[in-house]
């Protein structure tokens, strides 16, 4: 049976900034440390917004933290736990991207890699995990490769462009899909300014609009008359005093996770009132062929396990046999070396034809 003890990192997302970008350094560190307490298998899982251990039994939420340099007593609202089918289901709906904060990333692909190579340094995997991770991984690249999974919905920046309808100048901060997108609808009738990270990626830059530094967000939010944020990173835009630029505006908080501090009275998307049909739809797709894939993974469980009985049944057989023809053999008076060998033709063949006769077939 399978068991997820996990942390969300997006409720809080500066608790986990040590956790962040630490890669194979930090799943081989907490893996070991976990190792001490733990004696089934499991594999640790860290992306940009969780930490999650896939286990073959339960196991304490403390072990998990305390592995990765946390309170237990900080985090306590940051957990959530799953089993059996469930948990399972979970582990390709994880690897598609569709319930990451940034739907439909496909990053959780090498992350998920990553995560089971260091368990197979560590030790701590096992072939079903392994065989898990592998199938989850492989299911998202085949999505990825089949379908576009990082879809917008229209009617989010229709809503937003009505609710900026009076205002002049509108900055966007960030430059994924969602943030040219927005660009795009508000150009015509706005005077719109789009941040970059990246100076050179100005090609991002829809027709129309202008391009800034990130940099300059502070600066270009105190005299814009709108301010939306979109960017697609786990940090907040805007923090502490920066937030008091944004005071009186008419600010949007597009980005998921949300890009501004919960406490801040930004327009979110579920404020707008619209629905997302284009995601609930990726969403449901991806869904359905997860559910497939469970189905698959517990047919090669179920094969994994019947052989696994074949050849235990093939042994006992074979020591049976051994133990009925051990007069004969001992009678043919055969040095030691060649009475090993024909006890281990005897064992070897008797266990073959065991298991090639339950399956049905002339060998294996």
């Amino acid at each position: 049976m399978l068991f997820i003890t996990a942390l969300d990192f997006t409720k809080n997302p500066e608790m986990f900034l040590h956790l962040q970008n630490r890669g194979e350094e930090l799943l081989l560190s907490a893996g070991r440390k976990m190792m001490k307490s733990i004696r089934h298998p499991f594999i640790l899982i860290a992306t940009c917004d969780r930490a999650e251990v896939l286990s073959e039994e339960r196991i304490p939420s403390e072990i998990m933290e305390r592995s990765l340099s946390l309170s237990p007593a900080a985090v306590r609202d940051k957990r959530y736990s799953l089993e059996g089918e469930e948990a399972l289901l979970h582990v390709f709906l994880l690897a598609s991207g569709i319930i990451s904060p940034l739907f439909g990333e496909d990053t959780i692909q090498g992350q998920m890699n990553d995560a089971a190579s260091a368990a197979r340094l560590t030790g701590s995997s096992s072939p079903y995990l392994d065989k898990l991770i592998n199938m989850a991984v492989s299911f998202s690249k085949r999505i990825h490769s089949e379908r576009t999974l990082r879809v917008f919905d229209s009617s989010v920046t229709e809503a937003v462009c009505r609710m900026c309808d009076g205002r002049r100048s509108v900055l966007i901060v960030g430059s994924g899909a969602l943030a040219r997108r927005t660009a795009a609808a508000l150009a015509e009738g706005h005077d719109v300014t789009m941040t970059l990270r990246d100076a050179e990626k100005t090609f991002l830059v829809p027709p129309g609009v202008r391009p800034a530094p990130y940099e300059d967000r502070v600066t270009l939010a105190s005299s814009a008359d709108a301010v939306i944020s979109a960017s697609s990173g786990l940090m907040h835009t805007f923090s502490g005093d920066e937030l008091k630029v944004l005071n009186g505006k008419t600010v949007f908080d597009l980005a998921s996770p949300p890009d501004l501090p919960p406490s801040f009275p930004a327009i979110r998307t579920a404020d707008l009132g619209v629905e997302e049909p284009e995601k609930e739809r990726a969403a449901a797709v991806v869904r359905k062929m997860a559910e497939e894939e469970c189905i698959s993974f517990n047919k090669w469980l179920e094969r994994r396990d019947g052989m696994e009985m074949l050849r235990a049944g093939g042994e006992a057989l074979s020591y049976e046999v051994l133990r009925r023809l051990a007069g004969p053999i001992s009678s043919l008076c055969l040095s030691a070396e060649k009475e090993k060998a024909l006890r281990a033709a005897v064992s070897d063949s008797v266990r073959k034809a065991f298991v090639s006769q339950s399956l049905g077939r002339k060998k294996i």
